[in-house]
């Protein structure tokens, strides 16, 4: 195939002018608002905390109606109920790649502490529910069969963490508006937390978590301002966050029933259950992007008379800033011209004996040889005008692939090496 003809079938091939960059949440401009009702099944028993040697005039507990009080254990139905509610100011990460050729974002590596530092508290209340028994050391009768509410203090819930576990693909639509996009993205997550209950203090999660993010993205600026709010409720029962624990000797007075005015104090052994779960979230964040600087390789090179595939790579980076980026390949038959080619897009076609992995249109540098050690180097020189690597910009995605002769290694006497994708940043 003729090079003006290939050249020329590239333009049927789309483009692909994506950028990536890394977000920072603003926290002067961020917050979030969650409410929680939790509610924690705790079976378990219950027993007076007499002791014939440590405590002697504590409480007795019995389940026999008549006769001696032996202080014998019984078994108790509890649920602990909580509803947190927690503003606080998230900060965190995530990178974005951007296409609004195309339409498309898509989210990854997103780790999200989503209230900060400030932790949720509020009140405790246990159910109790158990059957009838009776107390010495205060006499008293407690009927069973209802069940009966009592306050426990507060409880806390902190470190609220969100983190991407799966590729996250949307959409960007235009607002109407000039350089600002309607976003739609939802990025599958794990979520985890810090639970205090009881004075216990448990590890919660990761638990699967679908993080809707929706809003809109400014690239009127010097940086692109990505802007999400989102209202979402729903509820869930989580599998036992501790299973296997038992929560043992808690201390638990309780007010005497029958008659009133007493004390009975005794010790419960708390098993917990599956956690019930039902949230409101009020999500207004915003985050601020900049350009990554990133080198990915992709296509492939076919074998030469001297490699069994030429590569492309890098040395020295790509900020802009640092001037020290070169475009290297390796692999290359020695002593025989080449050229470095760059495109904004990419491609795969049949290119002379190799593939050709850029789209139209297609830049070529100035030509260079491989050494003996079949390596090539080439510095790029982004202030030249008289190079296209001047037209490199910060936030700018470029493609590179170098095509060189090898006279004997095919009908075609030329080959090309795989290709590298470059972000280029500040």
């Amino acid at each position: 195939m003729k090079l003006r003809t290939l050249v020329a079938s590239l333009a049927l091939v789309p483009s692909a002018l994506a950028q990536t960059y890394q977000f920072s949440l603003d926290s002067l401009a961020s917050n979030t608002q969650i409410e929680l009702d939790l509610s924690l099944p705790l079976p378990g028993t219950a027993i007076g905390n007499y002791d014939v040697a440590t405590n002697p005039t504590g409480t007795i507990t019995c389940t026999s109606l008549f006769g001696t009080c032996n202080n014998t254990s019984f078994p108790i139905n509890a649920t602990l109920l909580t509803d947190p509610s927690i503003v606080g100011t998230p900060g965190g990460t995530f990178r974005a790649n951007i296409n609004t050729k195309l339409g498309a974002i898509s989210i990854a590596d997103l780790s999200i502490a989503a209230t900060g530092r400030q932790p949720g508290s509020a009140d405790l209340t246990l159910e109790l529910g158990y059957p009838t028994f009776r107390t010495r050391q205060p006499n008293s009768l407690f009927p069973g069969g209802f069940t009966l509410p009592l306050p426990l203090g507060q409880g806390t819930l902190d470190n609220i963490l969100l983190v991407q576990n799966a590729p996250a693909a949307g959409t960007l639509t235009p607002s109407g508006t000039p350089d600002l996009w309607n976003v739609a993205v939802v990025v599958p997550a794990s979520l985890s937390l810090d639970l205090d209950l009881l004075g216990n203090a448990q590890s919660i999660g990761p638990l699967p978590f679908a993080l809707p993010m929706v809003g809109t993205l400014d690239l009127s600026g010097a940086q692109p301002r990505l802007s999400i709010s989102v209202d979402q409720s729903g509820s869930q029962v989580l599998p036992n966050p501790v299973p296997g624990t038992v929560i043992e000797d808690i201390a638990f007075p309780i007010p005497t029933i029958l008659p009133t005015g007493g004390v009975a104090n005794l010790v419960l052994d708390l098993i917990p259950g599956d956690l019930s779960l039902s949230f409101l979230t009020n999500l207004d964040w915003s985050a601020n992007g900049t350009p990554t600087c990133t080198v990915t390789s992709y296509c492939s090179a076919t074998p030469n008379t001297f490699s069994s595939g030429a590569q492309c790579g890098v040395l020295g980076t790509s900020s802009l800033s640092g001037a020290a980026f070169a475009l290297t390949a390796q692999g290359v038959p020695p002593g025989h011209a080449g050229r470095f080619y760059m495109s904004r897009t990419q491609a795969f076609l049949p290119f002379g004996d190799g593939n050709l992995c850029l789209g139209s249109p297609v830049r070529r540098l100035p030509v260079t040889y491989a050494l003996p050690t079949g390596n090539v180097l080439y510095a790029v020189n982004f202030e030249d005008p008289a190079q296209p690597t001047s037209l490199i910009r910060a936030g700018d995605t470029w493609n590179f692939q170098l095509v060189f002769r090898d006279p004997i290694g095919g009908p075609l006497t030329f080959n090309t090496t795989d290709a590298v994708s470059v972000v280029f940043c500040p």
